[in-house]
């Protein structure tokens, strides 16, 4: 059998080396507590007369999606959003599919059936005024 030249068998680690770096280095965290189905609901905290409503499933591979329904001057719409999420820090963070901001929020997970949250920034600005709960569904 042939030996492969020191050359060759130095680019093969160090290309195997990148890969593994690159694959710890997406791998996100996530709090464990905050996977499953969640609701949850607010009037006028983010937008002065918008009602939403929201079910959020995150899932304990980084991804999430959301189905949200709006009111505003009686006019109803629903919309999705899927994305990641992950924890760092003390630190919840979201990064939808649709848009390169992430939007990064404060939590406390009050009990095993509610989360609060409490913004730091929103859609690439800073933003610590919006606060909402997420209240865990149990669809046993």
């Amino acid at each position: 059998m042939k030996k492969l030249p020191l050359f060759f068998r130095t680019v093969a680690l160090a290309v195997f080396s990148l890969l593994v770096f690159s694959f710890t280095i997406d791998k996100k965290e996530q709090d464990d507590k905050l996977i499953g189905i969640w609701k949850g609901f607010e009037k006028d905290r983010q937008i002065e007369g918008v009602e939403k409503h929201w079910i959020q499933q995150r899932f304990g591979d980084g991804t999430y999606v959301i189905m949200f329904t709006t009111k505003e001057d009686c006019e109803v719409e629903t919309f999705t959003e899927k994305g990641k999420w992950w924890t760092e820090d003390g630190k919840f963070y979201e990064s939808s599919e649709s848009t390169k901001d992430i939007d990064i929020y404060n939590y406390e997970v009050k009990n095993d059936e509610v989360v609060d949250f409490n913004s730091i920034r929103l859609s690439g600005e800073n933003n610590e005024t919006y606060i909402f709960s997420d209240y865990k569904l149990d669809l046993k």
